[in-house]
């Protein structure tokens, strides 16, 4: 099954809806501490969507800084994280795939930050890997999960 044209999500509550629409720019599961801290997961699987193909429909959203150029989109009733924005990236939303109605039609097209993977997971699938983020993608953050500290990469 694939993603349908358009197709919606909210948060754990239903205080907050979301109706987006279009082809993702990407689709990834991502392996980095951040994401594992932010989502209290093993991984993030995200769906990087044009902001203009994102609309929320019901309540709004919290906005919290997530590192010096991300911020994370949350409902303030019961915290789940929605999207995130980058500072340097406007133009686009990336979607919490749990976050979606059906997320089944969610399909990776590849695996990033995998040099943070958890050792435990087996994740078996042919999708090609990346140590870190490739070329074209957002410099990868030096994160501290420890003290919480995050530095640009040179």
């Amino acid at each position: 099954m694939a993603l349908p044209e358009s197709f919606a999500g909210g948060c754990l509550c239903g205080a907050v809806r979301y109706q987006a629409s279009g082809t993702p720019r990407v689709s990834l599961i991502c392996h980095c501490r951040m994401c594992q801290r932010a989502s209290g997961a093993p991984v993030s699987a995200l769906l990087f969507m044009n902001a203009d193909h994102l609309a929320v429909t019901k309540g709004a959203t919290r906005k919290l800084a997530f590192s010096p150029r991300t911020w994370r989109h949350i409902c303030d009733a019961c915290g789940a994280p929605l999207f995130f924005t980058r500072d340097n990236r406007p133009e686009v939303r990336a979607l919490y795939v749990g976050s979606l109605d059906d997320p089944d039609g969610f399909k990776p097209e590849l695996h990033v930050c995998v040099e943070s993977a958890m050792s435990w997971l087996d994740i078996r699938d042919a999708l090609p890997r990346h140590a870190e983020k490739p070329e074209g993608m957002t410099r990868p953050l030096n994160y501290d999960p420890i003290s919480g500290r995050i530095e640009m990469r040179d």
